[in-house]
């Protein structure tokens, strides 16, 4: 599958989990910070990603790079996850 066809696959995935955007999603938007992805949210999100695309997402540590439901320390960086980087992983197989 060629990048273009992967890229809007993923796009219509995303808008059929999270709904609509008042902005076109695009390769660098981050799940957290740009489309609001977190929490148990992001775990869910994220098998039904790797089950769509056949994607192995066993190994990734989504508290890495998402902030949990309710309270939480503000202080705490996390790694980003961009809709580039699960376009990387569909293209391996595997999300790390």
């Amino acid at each position: 599958m060629e990048l273009t066809e992967i890229f809007f696959r993923l796009r219509s995935f995303i808008k059929k989990q999270r709904g609509s955007y008042r902005f076109e999603i695009n390769q660098s938007h981050s799940l957290q910070k740009d489309l609001g992805i977190y929490g148990l949210d992001a775990v869910e999100f994220l098998i039904d990603f790797g089950n769509e695309f056949n994607v192995d997402v066993s190994q990734f540590e989504a508290e890495k790079y998402f902030r949990p439901d309710g309270n939480y320390d503000p202080r705490i960086i996390y790694r980003e996850l961009t809709v580039g980087m699960l376009i990387e992983s569909i293209n391996k197989g595997e999300l790390k």
